[in-house]
């Protein structure tokens, strides 16, 4: 052990005997075996940096070597001029001729598919048989859907079932606030992602939502409610076979679950259409009267209780069957102008 030192190690006074220095208050011993420490840290990191720089010279000096006594490799020209390639699309493989048969393809589907449809479910509903199948199997519940979504917009609360929609009598705050907050939802991710479609639909619900809720009497929201049986089914029914045009990566274009769609959705909508369009003529084919464990039907309960005339029943009921063809007939005439170059191909 080496001998202490003349001076204080913490303060650098004249050393006095004793075990603490009376200028600082130190103690000697504790001070020293601190100062050692330091110091054997200090010789310990050059150390080890003096170890790092020498091999990095070391694999600095062999790499150089390696370089100098490497063969020279030849580049073809054609390679040495072939542009460098892109990250963002490196890894991925371009078939043209795959991609323009799926353009082609979906070009032929949307000109046929929703017509097709349509026209099948024509002939099905005018089906005694099958028109009950599709009923009890398809339709119905897109008839009580429709029931239950009108009367959540008109702020009641609604659970459909597969017969029957049990709607609350008097309207709910929460049900109001919760479909209000979802809308709500709907246009701030619209704003945020810059989803001008989103943006817009929300707004559109918070304004029918407004409307049904604020803007009709209690008497008037529930006669809506019953009114929104068939009137949703053509409505519902369209939005369906409409999500045949979702973009190419959609969840439900890659899963196939637009044909299912498609398929109910004609079902739905033509069940409603063709029974009210052809109640213009035929006042007989409107269902009036009371179901069994039900009570009236909604015709009837419109008429009967909401003093409806049938005139204004199928009027209604035939506008927005109208206006449902007329949308779907804008998607697909737009659908055709986008496949429009693989259709002439």
């Amino acid at each position: 052990m080496s001998p202490p030192s003349a001076s204080c190690p913490r303060c650098g006074a004249p050393r006095v005997d004793g075990p603490e220095c009376p200028a600082c208050g130190v103690i000697y011993l504790r001070a020293e075996v601190r100062a050692a420490t330091r110091q054997a840290e200090a010789r310990e990191h050059e150390a080890r940096e003096a170890a790092r720089r020498e091999a990095e010279d070391q694999r600095q000096a062999l790499r150089e070597a390696l370089e100098a006594h490497a063969a020279p490799t030849f580049v073809p020209p054609l390679v040495a001029a072939r542009p460098t390639p892109d990250s963002a699309t490196e890894g991925i493989t371009f078939h043209d001729d795959e991609v323009g048969s799926e353009d082609a393809l979906e070009a032929r589907l949307r000109l046929a598919v929703l017509p097709v449809a349509l026209v099948i479910a024509f002939l099905a509903v005018r089906s005694p048989g099958l028109h009950g199948m599709l009923r009890i199997f398809l339709t119905m519940p897109v008839h009580e859907l429709g029931h239950a979504v009108t009367a959540w917009f008109c702020g009641f609360s609604a659970t459909p079932t597969f017969w029957v929609t049990h709607v609350s009598r008097d309207r709910s705050t929460f049900m109001t606030l919760l479909l209000a907050g979802l809308s709500g939802a709907l246009v701030w991710q619209g704003w945020k992602r810059r989803r001008w479609t989103w943006l817009g639909v929300g707004a559109g619900l918070l304004v029918a939502q407004a409307v049904c809720t604020f803007g009709l009497t209690h008497a008037q929201a529930k006669a809506l409610t019953f009114f929104g049986g068939d009137a949703g089914l053509m409505v519902l029914g369209a939005l369906l076979m409409a999500t045949f045009y979702v973009p190419w990566g959609h969840y439900l274009r890659r899963h196939q679950l637009r044909w299912g769609f498609v398929a109910i959705g004609a079902a739905a909508f033509m069940d409603g259409f063709e029974q009210w369009w052809a109640a213009r003529t035929d006042v007989d084919r409107i269902p009036f009267g009371r179901i069994e464990g039900v009570g009236l039907s909604d015709p009837s309960t419109l008429v009967d209780v909401y003093g409806w005339n049938i005139s204004r029943v199928i009027h209604w009921n035939v506008t927005v069957g109208v206006v449902c063809l007329l949308a779907l007939g804008a998607l697909y005439l737009r659908g055709l102008w986008t496949a429009r170059a693989a259709l002439r191909g």
